[in-house]
């Protein structure tokens, strides 16, 4: 009797670990990051700026 529980109390103890872990890692990349509003802000004002760079030297000529 005293072996079968030293096992039970062996097995419950073992596993007590895997059954209270956290979650495994999804295997997506982490490194994704969505585009923001700040990216969408810089590439229309180096658009802007650059089509009134353009509309400025045209005018010169």
């Amino acid at each position: 009797m005293k072996k079968i529980l030293s096992v039970i109390v062996f097995v419950l103890v073992g596993f007590s670990p895997a059954v209270l872990s956290q979650p495994t890692n999804p295997g997506e990349d982490p490194d994704k990051v969505p585009i923001t509003g700040l990216e969408y802000l810089l590439v229309s004002g180096g658009i802007l700026g650059g089509y009134k760079l353009l509309k400025k030297r045209s005018r010169k000529e």
